[in-house]
């Protein structure tokens, strides 16, 4: 089954409110999907590939989990001062990794799914002068210090945006049957995304607005796809 990344046939840049263009070259997530298959374990290529949108790749060491054993594990971030996004690939030995089809295609889901995260960021910080620029919901603190600081991440607008699109491409992808209901009165995971954010949380959303904020950014972010195909079917895309 083919998972939304897959659908998503024009721009992303252009369905993201940016004052300017950031980068002249587009970004189509089902061609990147694509592409991506010319620069399987092949680390020097993928770094090239993804230049053109102010993008660097760097090699990572691997999580002492033995659950990284299996996969390709990615993380990213957006510098705002050099206005250039960070993508880490968490295995030094990416050229000879031995990938199934699974694993590469969840590498590709993640990877693709990343960068995208990280140009919502790289669009918050283009409009600082945001309505919620730097701004951070309420959340109930543990007495932790290592949880707080999760929930004090995730507590951040701008995380809680990037996020939440994360949450709808795990959604369209894995579940395109349920809604953003779903989300929080099915027990199961249907976004491992959102099941993050609710173990740190632990579920709590009385006392950490994070949790419904997240929904109602997801929800627009849905809108914003809709709105998106109905502008090109009228441009006869």
């Amino acid at each position: 089954m083919r998972n939304f990344i897959e659908e998503i046939d024009y721009d992303f840049i252009e369905i993201l409110p940016f004052y300017e263009r950031p980068f002249r070259a587009k970004f189509i997530p089902k061609k990147v999907w694509e592409d991506l298959d010319r620069h399987k374990n092949d680390y020097e290529s993928l770094s090239n590939y993804c230049k053109k949108w102010r993008t660097s790749v760097k090699l990572q060491k691997r999580g002492k989990s033995k659950v990284f054993d299996n996969y390709v594990a990615v993380a990213g971030e957006y510098d705002a001062e050099d206005r250039r996004v960070t993508a880490f690939i968490c295995e030094p030995n990416f050229n000879k990794f031995k990938f199934t089809d699974t694993t590469w295609n969840r590498f590709k889901y993640k990877f693709i799914q990343m960068l995208m995260h990280e140009f919502i960021h790289f669009m918050q910080f283009e409009r600082r002068d945001g309505e919620y620029a730097n701004y951070y919901l309420p959340y109930k603190k543990t007495g932790k210090h290592k949880q707080d600081e999760e929930r004090h991440y995730l507590s951040n607008f701008d995380e809680i945006q990037a996020y939440a699109h994360c949450v709808l491409l795990d959604l369209k992808s894995f579940h395109p049957s349920k809604t953003v209901t779903d989300l929080t009165v099915k027990r199961r995971s249907l976004s491992p995304t959102f099941s993050y954010i609710l173990r740190t949380f632990k579920r709590d959303h009385k006392n950490n607005a994070a949790l419904n904020k997240v929904l109602q950014q997801v929800i627009k972010w849905d809108n914003r796809y809709k709105k998106s195909r109905v502008l090109l079917k009228k441009r006869g895309r």
